[in-house]
């Protein structure tokens, strides 16, 4: 039996970045230690709602970018 790969290899802002298989956005953001940022998350060029993070899975090969705003003047 084939046994599936416990980590995935994914874009993070064009940079590869690896996760455990079946890692969440909310995951990522913590790893990252941006789960407390206001961070916009696209994935494969599609927006990933803040309320949607936590259930959207990814998988390997993704593109990832983590967008923070900064305010300024």
């Amino acid at each position: 039996m084939h046994e599936m790969p416990q980590i995935i290899t994914i874009q993070l802002n064009g940079e590869p970045f690896t996760l455990p298989r079946c890692s969440s956005v909310s995951d990522l953001l913590t790893r990252i230690a941006s789960e407390e940022k206001t961070v916009a998350t696209v994935i494969n060029d599609q927006i990933v709602r803040p309320e949607n993070r936590s259930a959207a899975r990814l998988e390997e090969g993704d593109r990832v970018e983590i967008l923070i705003f900064a305010g300024g003047g």
